[in-house]
């Protein structure tokens, strides 16, 4: 069976994973994450962006309903509490210098 990249996954390569990966340790607070990864939260909160999920609730259960593309996307499923966890407890930082660098990245000469 041929696999084809989805939309989505075409957009996330937009978003070197190592450099993401760098700017999350950069930006980490607290404890080292058990649950889940500052990768799986960005896939996550982008999906809900771009499908206009309005609740976690909302959120997970749509990316349950897609838990098989999950895993192409090199993610995998999340709770409800996790992200609510991560969310509120890591700081935004690490996205605010993420969309500095893409917006440099990308800014015409």
């Amino acid at each position: 069976m041929a696999h084809n990249n989805t939309v989505f996954s075409q957009l996330l390569k937009l978003v070197p994973r190592h450099e993401f990966e760098v700017l999350a340790n950069q930006h980490h607070a607290g404890r080292k994450l058990r649950k889940m990864t500052r990768r799986s939260q960005f896939v996550a909160m982008a999906t809900a962006q771009l499908s206009g999920r309005s609740s976690l609730r909302d959120m997970v259960s749509n990316l349950s309903a897609q838990a098989a593309k999950l895993y192409h996307l090199g993610v995998a499923l999340v709770s409800r509490s996790s992200l609510a966890r991560i969310n509120e407890q890591q700081p935004y930082t690490l996205y605010e210098q993420l969309v500095g660098k893409l917006l440099a990245r990308n800014r015409p000469a």
